[in-house]
């Protein structure tokens, strides 16, 4: 290996490595401090950075979340076609993954999440690569699901309650939720083929 490739090698690394740093520094802040609280200066201090090398990975406060959004996006993607896989046996498997998807823990960070749907009001474009993963997920189910009234009624009953979760809002206790949800992945099992 030549020592420009090595060199290069180091810097695509150091780069990815305190890219998630970043976003962890930032994610600390808006979840300790809230979204107002999020500057490039407190995530350069927070992630033990120095301003530039945070303006390197993530030129504006913009960009950084949408790297947050893209990060939470990836997560919840990877959780997803887990769930996908062990329900590909049976009926509605993508149905299925999804309602299992908001009912997991992982997927609920309520701070977080509000912090990207307060800027995302702002900017309707940091949400295109979400709309892309639903329509994807969309066609998905209407090819895994004959009744595809009943599964988008299902799909809408899980993204409510999580939404309750997310913005606290919700009148359902967690365990209810819970119980919820399951009677919801019992239908997409069964009453929607």
């Amino acid at each position: 290996m030549s020592e420009t490739t090595t060199t290069t090698a180091r810097a695509d690394r150091r780069a990815s490595n305190s890219s998630e740093e970043i976003l962890d520094a930032a994610q600390r802040i808006v979840k300790r401090d809230g979204a107002a609280h999020l500057t490039i200066d407190g995530v350069a201090r927070e992630a033990g950075l120095s301003k530039g090398g945070v303006l390197y990975n993530f030129p504006n406060k913009e960009r950084l979340l949408k790297g947050m959004l893209d990060r939470m996006l990836q997560n919840t993607i990877q959780l997803l076609e887990a769930f996908r896989e062990e329900f590909a046996d049976g009926p509605n498997p993508t149905l299925r993954a999804i309602i299992r998807t908001t009912a997991n823990k992982e997927c609920l960070d309520p701070t977080l999440s509000r912090a990207i749907l307060a800027v995302a009001a702002e900017d309707p474009e940091m949400l295109t690569p979400l709309h892309a993963e639903l329509a994807k997920r969309w066609e998905q189910v209407r090819q895994e699901c004959e009744d595809r009234d009943m599964a988008a009624l299902l799909w809408a009953a899980a993204d409510g309650l999580m939404f309750h979760a997310l913005l606290d809002i919700g009148i359902f206790p967690p365990e209810k939720r819970a119980e919820l949800l399951e009677k919801l992945d019992e239908l997409a099992a069964t009453a929607c083929k």
